[in-house]
């Protein structure tokens, strides 16, 4: 069973892990227009909505392998690790709904550009805390 969630957590994590490249992505969706722009958004979209069952999937089989297999952490550890994936699934909500305003708007290349910093900031943001939480999660005895 370990090796079954040892798996599942690997495979949502990298699939969290397409969420570093969102800076660069955006920093190249503001520079497109008509079609492109749609279908650009549009596959955006899809990873996005794929790296919140990811990041699921990533708490539940971390939880789970936390609880039944290894010896307890420390608390801070815990509180750590629990705000740092809340801060990424809240940083993944507000990036999608910006976006999807962006698909629905009349012309998308104008409502991008207005928000272009505020999609940039939480691009860079969301880059961040991966980072940070990939960190906290693999050097666990810091906490100690």
């Amino acid at each position: 069973m370990y090796s079954i969630l040892v798996f599942f957590h690997i495979i949502s994590a990298l699939f969290l892990g397409v969420f570093l490249s969102y800076p660069f992505i955006l920093h190249r969706l503001f520079a497109l227009k008509g079609h492109e722009l749609k279908t650009t958004l549009t596959t955006i979209l899809a990873f996005s909505r794929g790296g919140h069952y990811a990041l699921v999937f990533l708490l539940v089989s971390g939880v789970w392998m936390t609880m039944m297999y290894s010896s307890y952490p420390s608390t801070l550890w815990l509180i750590v690790a629990m705000i740092l994936l809340i801060l990424i699934g809240g940083l993944m909500g507000m990036l999608l709904g910006q976006l999807k305003k962006g698909m629905q708007a009349e012309q998308p290349e104008m409502y991008l550009l207005e928000h272009r910093t505020t999609l940039t900031c939480y691009g860079w943001c969301l880059c961040l805390f991966i980072i940070v939480a990939i960190f906290i999660m693999t050097n666990r005895n810091l906490f100690v």
